[in-house]
C-alpha cells in the first residue's frame, strides 16, 4: 500500500492505518505538493522546514520470512530520503507544463511509450523505488529495481498493462 503526504504529522497515522489493514508492506512518500510521487528535482538549499521531499517511510515483510508464510504482522520498518541525483538522474523541474489533466496524460503516455525525458525519469524512479522499498522480488537492490523499471517501459509491457487496466475498468459498472 502506498500513500502520499505533505504536512508534518500525517506520516505516522497513515502508516498506522496501513498496519491495521494487516498488509505485508506499506509506504508513505512526501512527494511534491503532497503527491505520492518522488521527484528528480534537486532539493533547494532554501527548502522549508520539516521533512524533505522524497522522504519515504514504511514497513515490509522481513527478507528472512517467506511472503506466502507471512502473517502480515511481522514487519521491519524503514525511513529513507531518496536522492535522485545519487541514483544517476539529472535534476529536472516537474515535467508538468500546466495543470491540464490532458497534458499530463499526454506526457505520461509518451514516457510509457519510451520517450526519454523528465516524465520518463520520474516514472522509472518511482516504479523502481516503490518496488525496492516494499521488498518486491527482483528489486532487492536499487540497480536491479531501476533496470527492471526501464525494461518494463522500454519493452512496452508497462504501457500494455496500463491499457489493459483501463480496458478492464471500463467493463466494471
Amino acid at each position: 500500500m502506498v500513500a502520499g503526504f505533505y504536512h508534518v504529522g500525517y506520516e505516522d497515522p497513515l502508516l498506522m492505518l496501513m498496519r491495521r489493514r494487516i498488509v505485508h508492506a506499506g509506504l508513505v512518500i512526501k512527494g511534491e505538493e503532497g503527491a505520492l510521487s518522488m521527484t528528480t528535482k534537486e532539493r533547494s538549499a532554501h527548502a522549508s522546514k520539516g521533512l524533505p521531499v522524497n522522504h519515504c517511510s514504511g514497513f515490509r515483510t522481513p527478507d528472512n520470512i517467506n511472503f506466502s508464510e507471512a502473517d502480515g504482522i511481522s514487519r521491519e520498518g524503514f525511513k529513507v530520503i531518496v536522492n535522485a541525483q545519487e541514483l544517476g538522474f539529472e535534476s529536472t523541474e516537474t515535467p508538468r507544463t500546466d495543470r491540464s489533466v490532458l497534458k499530463n496524460l499526454e506526457l505520461g503516455l509518451a514516457a510509457l511509450s519510451g520517450e526519454k525525458g523528465p516524465a520518463y525519469d520520474r516514472i522509472v524512479l518511482n516504479a523502481a523505488m516503490v518496488d525496492h522499498l516494499l521488498g518486491c522480488t527482483g528489486a532487492e537492490d536499487i540497480k536491479s529495481a531501476l533496470d527492471r523499471a526501464r525494461e518494463a517501459i522500454d519493452s512496452g509491457k508497462a504501457l500494455n498493462r496500463l491499457m489493459n487496466y483501463i480496458k478492464m475498468s471500463h467493463r466494471v459498472s
